[in-house]
């Protein structure tokens, strides 16, 4: 047989290996493709802002991202800070440019993927609100457009114009109105912080502060912290007005300075004050009025007497004079007579005096006449009286006719007209102590004496918000005793304390005797409550004809009328 030649290999085994190359080449083109299929990104981000873009203001940064997979969130990183996560399409940020540095920034998007996966997408942009212009230009902004209404403008350039100078004091305060009116009371109220921290000694700055406590406090659930901070700014200011007239021989300015005391509870130096401007000008009645209102504040009700009398020898009395003269007579002298004489020339002066209207309101209050008080109030405001008292009278009124809603309104415009409002505070207290009373609202009781205690704080002599303090104690041993427990024993010890502390202010009213005898009876001093109550029938024998000392409920029925009154305004 003869050999083959090398050459003729048959065609079946020579094509082996060449199928073993391609299997192995398909093998490996396969690997290399699931390997790339493994590092392909999970999602693409695109972006609505290009790189080496130019921001200012707000800018809304939106991201889109496109994947077959479920997101999870997507997050906004700022030069690496995390700044906003949006959990839902379209996934939004909206950047605050002012509240960065100007110049290059880093945007970088971070989207996350079910599974644990993630994808990015990084930008550069350019921040730049002007700031280099200076904040005289951007402060002249905001207040063309303050002026012109354009209020969302006026923040901007004022914001810029505080980022160029954090001090400067003109562009703060017009960010603050400017906040205001656009009622971002939240931003106002942080604007005015940073107010009071780089200018505490500036009236206008307390000013703000009392402002912007007041709208916050209006729509808070524990809005007392925040109207003791509008308290703590308005003492503020008035010891800074204070102390710019306090060595002034300036007639004007010794009366600014005792209504400012009176204000402050201090009705001592107001009272000598009146007196120094009454000796130098013995015809003028703004100053004969002031020291008259000056004694009804300190309780000195013939001292009242005793100048409305001066007043009307000169022939110089008007129908302030005759108007708190009446009122005294009639509420604090038990002197019908004398009441209804002065009422009559007040009205002679001027049938629609709006003193005459207040004097009439508070004899309205002494007899719980809510709706006659309601009728006059509203008649005086509309005589552009817009005096805290007769605000006050008013909130009195709605109060006990019930009209909640109307009734808050009123106690908060009393509370704005003045921040050291006490009475309003008092009144408030009381109303809760009411509602404390009855079987599932005890937790009112406390609160009632917060507001007694914020009443003090606005005025720390008034002595109904003290006494307020020790009816809320003795009403929770009432409360103890009611539900068949032994009442704390400190209780006794905190009723009788903040007791004496208001008899201490208020012992020859009928209001506080009639207060006490209660409190005595509680406490388990029949002798001491039945002293109190006679003592209180002496008073004002018209009002309180029981010589028996009241139950918790009748008490605080009569209370608001007698606790109250008189209330009339400043006369100037």
């Amino acid at each position: 047989m003869t050999a083959p030649l090398a050459g003729n290999i048959p065609a079946e085994t020579n094509s082996k290996p060449v199928m073993r190359v391609k299997l192995t080449a398909w093998l490996l083109l396969g690997l290399l493709s699931l390997a790339g299929a493994q590092e392909r990104a999970p999602a693409t981000i695109s972006l609505n802002l290009e790189d080496g873009a130019k921001v200012e203001g707000t800018v809304k940064l939106v991201a889109r991202v496109q994947t077959e997979r479920l997101v999870q969130r997507v997050e906004f990183f700022v030069d690496g800070s995390l700044r906003e996560v949006d959990e839902s399409t379209p996934y939004e940020f909206e950047w605050d440019t002012l509240s960065d540095t100007e110049g290059e920034r880093t945007l970088r998007v971070v989207a996350n993927i079910e599974g644990g996966q993630t994808a990015s997408k990084e930008i550069k942009v350019v921040v730049d609100n002007g700031v280099d212009k200076g904040s005289a230009f951007h402060f002249q902004q905001a207040r063309e457009a303050f002026i012109e209404g354009k209020f969302e403008d006026a923040v901007r350039s004022a914001r810029i114009a505080l980022k160029a100078d954090s001090g400067n004091r003109e562009a703060r305060v017009l960010l603050i109105r400017a906040y205001l009116r656009l009622g971002r009371v939240q931003e106002a109220d942080s604007a005015v912080d940073e107010l009071v921290r780089l200018f505490p000694d500036q009236i206008e700055t307390q000013e703000f502060r009392v402002a912007t406590s007041l709208r916050r406090a209006r729509a808070a659930r524990n809005d007392r912290e925040l109207v003791r901070n509008a308290i703590d700014a308005q003492h503020k200011i008035n010891q800074m007005r204070l102390k710019a007239v306090a060595d002034s021989t300036d007639p004007e300015a010794i009366a600014q300075r005792a209504l400012l005391l009176i204000r402050e509870g201090n009705t001592a130096s107001a009272i000598n004050d009146s007196l120094s401007l009454t000796q130098r000008d013995e015809r003028n009645i703004r100053y004969l009025n002031l020291l008259a209102y000056a004694y009804l504040q300190a309780g000195r009700a013939r001292d009242v007497i005793v100048i409305t009398n001066s007043a009307i020898r000169r022939q110089v009395a008007d129908d302030y004079t005759y108007a708190i003269r009446g009122v005294t007579a009639g509420l604090l002298l038990n002197d019908e007579r004398e009441q209804e004489n002065a009422f009559a020339q007040a009205e002679k002066i001027d049938k629609n005096s709006k003193w005459l209207l207040n004097a009439r309101a508070s004899l309205a209050i002494s007899d719980l006449r809510s709706s006659t008080v309601a009728r006059l109030t509203t008649q005086a405001q509309a005589l552009s009286d817009n005096s805290p008292e007769t605000a006050f009278v008013r909130y009195w009124a709605l109060t006990l006719n019930r009209e909640l809603d109307r009734a808050k309104d009123a106690f908060w415009r009393a509370v704005e007209l003045d921040p050291l409002n006490a009475p309003a505070y008092t009144l408030r207290g009381l109303l809760n102590l009411s509602d404390g009373l009855k079987p599932g609202d005890e937790d009112l009781i406390p609160i009632g004496r917060e507001w007694c205690e914020v009443a003090l704080q606005a005025n720390p002599n008034y002595a109904q918000a003290q006494m307020g303090i020790a009816l809320s104690y003795a009403f929770e041993i009432y409360i103890a005793k009611r539900d068949g427990k032994q009442p704390e024993p400190e209780l006794a010890q905190r009723a009788e304390e903040a007791l004496n502390k208001a008899l201490s202010m208020a012992r020859d009213t009928a209001w506080a005797q009639f207060c006490a005898a209660y409190i005595y009876e509680e406490l388990r001093k029949s002798r001491e409550a039945d002293q109190a109550i006679r003592r209180a029938a002496q008073i004002d024998p018209k009002r309180i004809t029981n010589l028996a000392p009241p139950e918790p409920f009748p008490l605080l029925e009569r209370i608001p009328a007698l606790m109250f009154a008189p209330m009339m305004p400043a006369p100037m």
